[in-house]
């Protein structure tokens, strides 16, 4: 295949990806649709995605394709930040490739993949706007299934689902408890909008201890 041929089939997947992130319903249709066109162009045995929960400051996985019933990994599984692959590439906001699982060995909860027969994967983080979500991992039963023009392939497909994802969260990643619409932050935005347009008349106010009305001049 030539790389007019792979830059084409790449640009291709990417937009099949975004129209499932706009046509679907909800999250596990979207990350079912994903799951089937990324795997026309990559090989992978299992993907997962893992979404950040505030309330528990954890890792918990949201939808899983691949996994056999007695899996380790399982949705619903909350996975600790500190001390997993999943954890790292979420709070580095970078990619990890492993192209030989049992020589890269890290975290020891990498253990149950290699148990379960798995022997390469790949996993970027999801972020908007500097903020981490999540992590997408695709993982192989096959010694060195990925690079990192993997990793930056995958990287663009998470890219498309961040906004959906963002979207559906049912909280405030900022505020445990609240809804995605979250008053809170709301109300901090726009608190910040308005001393930014008014900061140079609040300046003056503030000098005189915030006392008295304003002149006719400042009006």
């Amino acid at each position: 295949m030539t790389l007019a041929l792979r830059t084409a089939q790449r640009y291709r997947t990417i937009r099949e990806v975004n129209r499932a992130v706009i046509s679907e319903p909800d999250l596990t249709e979207i990350f079912q649709g994903t799951s089937r066109t990324l795997n026309k162009v990559m090989s992978f045995d299992r993907i997962a995605l893992s979404l950040y929960a505030p309330k528990d400051a954890s890792l918990k996985m949201a939808a899983a394709i691949g996994q056999h019933p007695g899996s380790y990994y399982h949705v619903g599984l909350s996975l600790d930040p500190k001390d997993s692959h999943h954890g790292w590439v979420f709070q580095n906001q970078k990619p990890i490739v492993r192209r030989d699982l049992r020589r890269q060995f890290e975290f020891q909860i990498e253990q149950h993949n290699i148990e379960e027969g798995l022997r390469s994967y790949c996993a970027v983080p999801l972020i908007v706007r500097g903020e981490s979500l999540g992590v997408m991992i695709i993982l192989s039963s096959q010694l060195n299934q990925y690079s990192e023009r993997h990793a930056e392939f995958l990287q663009e497909v998470a890219d498309q689902l961040v906004l959906a994802v963002k979207c559906l969260l049912p909280m405030c990643p900022q505020h445990t408890g609240s809804k995605l619409i979250c008053p809170r932050c709301i109300a901090s935005k726009g608190g910040q909008t308005t001393a930014g347009k008014h900061k140079t008349r609040l300046s003056e106010w503030g000098k005189r201890g915030g006392r008295g009305r304003k002149s006719q001049a400042e009006a």
